[in-house]
């Protein structure tokens, strides 16, 4: 099992960034827990898939407020 965490990235300042916990998975479970967190939003929040946001709101370091984007699962070395 590998741990892995989520990553955003800030289309204003191109800032990437990770919140939550690391989750831990197979590497080929990756693109099934992806597709996971596509039918979650579009769901509208079903409680039982996993809870990762397609968008969080950044501030980034010059003042600026960005919408950053759920880009993928980083594996943590």
């Amino acid at each position: 099992m590998n741990k892995y965490r989520a990553i955003y990235k800030c289309p204003m300042c191109l800032k990437r960034f990770t919140v939550g916990k690391p989750v831990e998975l197979e590497e080929n479970m990756v693109p099934e827990l992806l597709g996971k967190i596509v039918r979650n939003q579009q769901m509208m929040g079903n409680p039982y898939l996993y809870q990762a946001p397609i968008y969080l709101p950044h501030k980034c370091e010059n003042g600026d407020g960005g919408l950053a984007q759920f880009s993928g699962f980083e594996k943590i070395k």
